[in-house]
């Protein structure tokens, strides 16, 4: 993620852990879907801000912690 130059964490809504997890979460559940319509050379931006998405939801229904129970 330095490498293509975003923030690892804004507070207080996500960490460099949370982001890292949340961005494997989506991988795991939807990468055959994601790879349907989104180029490799895409991939991880695509992924990265669908984390952001989530990780910065307004309504806070998604909390990465209690998604996964720690």
């Amino acid at each position: 993620m330095e490498q293509a130059g975003y923030d690892l964490e804004e507070w207080p809504c996500y960490n460099r852990c949370a982001l890292y997890t949340t961005m494997n979460m989506i991988m795991s559940d939807s990468s055959e879907s994601i790879r349907k319509f989104v180029k490799d050379d895409s991939l991880f931006a695509f992924v990265h801000a669908l984390a952001l998405d989530k990780l910065m939801d307004s309504d806070g229904k998604f909390v990465i912690r209690k998604y996964f129970e720690v």
